[in-house]
């Protein structure tokens, strides 16, 4: 479908000053005000994310100290701890950071090694050093034990649903396993939030309970130690982390903690996750902004270093070469495998590989992973040919519903996805597995797709659970689904004006070719790292002559051109998998384009490219 060209004009006089005083291009003030930065001393915080002055003490959330106070109450007494993640990339990587920081503070069985010293006696830094961080352990079926506590004094498990079979978060069943297997203390990421019954039961078994999450809850919360953000009467100051990015916090809070009793933890040892933070921070689509923002800018950093085994082999698997790893790596080749763990196979697969410390065992489990990733793509393309034909008159529609049993529930968010970003309305997919149907939504700004299935879901839903922009829940039957359908449909109706839900482009700025030099490349590159509320700019330029014009790659998908404005400066295009551009983008042809502005390296040379998102015939008279 045919998307829109939106360029919202901003009042920029205010930011003026502030973009010339950091030395950027002139687009940038323009930038900054549709940010929201407009003093000095916040664009000083955008442009340059301080450690020091954005990262939140860890015991400002209201029950940290009793969370640390348990876990290291656990490790003294030699309890059997559990850590019950998700299925998904945010639920993998914090229960990696989990299950890492406690194997460092049980210093008579870690498996991992500490960072070396430097002369002057400290850790090395992941900001500043090369650091030494290797992991692993061996995985299981249901429970993926991290130590034995015949060798190391310590059980520690992790426990991750799986996702067709058990659905989000805690379930009764696992809660009885969870006990068989003699789990005193259970640790809760990236779920538990809302399994208030589930916990009960937990705690009637005699287990303490530590919720680590960030998703929405119920009327009534569980009876546990809570580290989630928002929560009523929350003191922690930013409330728009990852679960992963909670995960780390408690690491830190545990470090600290464990420090003041004595225990040996490297000063700077928790940096060295937050390989695992920046991974998720994008995956969950969390606002890149703030404290998330300045989590992402060091997480990059210790990334880049692929320290650990798994991340090194899963870079090489997918041979990214395209310079250093940034959000567009995690977002497209890093994040998308580790989600693929969980939607094809069992997300033990991605813990695995993260907690692998043999290049060799990590190498084979990437391409493991690869395998499973390429079996992903191929099953969603197959579930986008199918949801064609069940979405006949979406375009009426406020909200899009579709339904099929021989759809695979763990695809079904990812269709949901695509069609929501297609139609620029909700889409909501639901698939059939074991006689049970498990759906996923994907909204839009300004419609709370977990707030509404919540609303008109009362006694049809089994289960559900979710964020502002994404949903997932269960129905029983299919009456069920065929009543929930009607009635979230009603309600995106009554939300939402039908007329103004129209897929569209969003454009940073319109700019000449003129524009487009090393200035503007360094620019962007201090608006990084892109992603939720922060995305990468994009640009239209208008009333441009093609030059040249070609379809290449093996498969002819993409085109490259060369373009140019009426003042004569021509500038190199390419359009990856845009080879429908054909008959606009020809020689002689008048265009207006909407792209990204890159670089591109060949043989050890750069030059400026520029990537075209969309093109269209001139709309301006030569």
């Amino acid at each position: 479908m045919t998307k829109a060209w939106q360029c919202t004009e901003t009042d920029q006089r205010t930011v003026l000053l502030g973009a010339q005083a950091e030395g950027l291009h002139p687009v940038a003030a323009k930038m900054l005000a549709r940010r929201g930065f407009f003093s000095q001393e916040d664009i000083e915080a955008f442009l340059n994310p301080s450690w020091e002055q954005g990262v939140h003490d860890p015991f400002l959330f209201s029950q940290m100290p009793m969370a640390v106070e348990r876990i290291l109450l656990a490790l003294e007494k030699g309890e059997h701890i559990i850590i019950h993640g998700d299925y998904d990339a945010d639920g993998v990587t914090g229960s990696v950071v989990m299950a890492e920081t406690i194997k460092m503070l049980n210093s008579s069985g870690s498996l991992r090694s500490p960072p070396p010293l430097n002369k002057g006696g400290y850790p090395e830094t992941p900001f500043s050093a090369e650091g030494g961080d290797k992991g692993g352990s061996k995985g299981g079926i249901k429970f993926f034990p991290i130590l034995s506590k015949e060798h190391d004094g310590l059980d520690l498990d992790i426990y991750i649903p799986h996702r067709e079979k058990e659905g989000y978060g805690l379930n009764a069943e696992s809660i009885e396993l969870i006990r068989v297997r003699g789990a005193e203390l259970l640790i809760t990421v990236d779920c538990g939030i809302a399994n208030v019954d589930e916990i009960k039961r937990a705690r009637e078994l005699g287990m303490d309970v530590i919720v680590v999450d960030h998703h929405q809850f119920g009327e009534q919360l569980p009876d546990a130690i809570l580290i989630h953000p928002k929560l009523p009467g929350e003191t922690y100051p930013f409330k728009d982390l990852a679960a992963v990015g909670v995960a780390w916090k408690v690491a830190c809070a545990l470090a600290a903690g464990a420090r003041a009793k004595g225990y040996e933890i490297p000063v700077g040892w928790e940096k060295w996750l937050l390989d695992l933070v920046a991974i998720a921070t994008v995956t969950d689509i969390v606002p890149m902004v703030n404290e998330n923002r300045v989590l992402e800018k060091y997480g990059l950093v210790v990334l880049n270093k692929q320290r650990r085994p798994g991340i090194k082999a899963l870079v090489e698997a997918v041979c990214w070469k395209k310079g250093e790893l940034d959000s567009e790596a995690i977002g497209y080749t890093i994040g998308p495998r580790i989600n693929a763990a969980g939607r094809m196979e069992h997300a033990f697969l991605a813990v695995g590989l993260l907690l692998e410390e043999n290049s060799e065992e990590a190498a084979a489990k990437a391409a493991a992973l690869e395998l499973v990733n390429r079996s992903r793509q191929k099953a969603t393309e197959v579930l986008m040919q199918e949801a064609g034909k069940n979405t006949d008159g979406h375009a009426e529609q406020a909200l899009i519903f579709a339904w099929s049993e021989s759809w695979s529930p763990s695809l079904v968010g990812l269709a949901a996805g695509k069609y929501a970003d297609t139609w620029g309305r909700p889409a909501v997919f639901v698939g059939k597995y074991g006689g049970v149907w498990i759906g996923s939504g994907r909204s839009i700004p300004g419609y709370d797709i977990t707030a509404a299935i919540k609303e008109v879901g009362q006694g049809l839903l089994t289960r559900y659970g979710g964020h502002t922009q994404a949903c997932g829940f269960s129905l029983a039957t299919d009456d069920a689904v065929e009543k929930f359908a009607v009635a979230l449909r009603q309600h995106a109706a009554e939300n939402l004006v039908l007329e103004s839900l129209k897929p569209y482009i969003e454009v940073e700025a319109a700019i000449r070719l003129d524009d487009i030099d090393w200035r503007l490349v360094d620019t962007l590159k201090q608006f990084e790292p892109f992603g939720e509320k922060n995305p990468r700019p994009l640009f239209v330029s208008y009333n441009l002559t093609v030059i040249s014009a070609s379809l290449v790659g093996a498969t002819q998908k993409h085109i490259r051109c060369s373009l140019q404005s009426p003042t004569g400066k021509t500038q190199k295009f390419m359009g990856f998998y845009r080879s429908d551009l054909v008959g606009i983008i020809t020689p002689g042809a008048s265009v207006d384009v909407v792209y990204e502005v890159g670089i591109s390296e060949w043989n050890g040379n750069k030059e400026i490219q520029c990537k075209i998102i969309d093109a269209r015939p001139s709309q301006i008279n030569n």
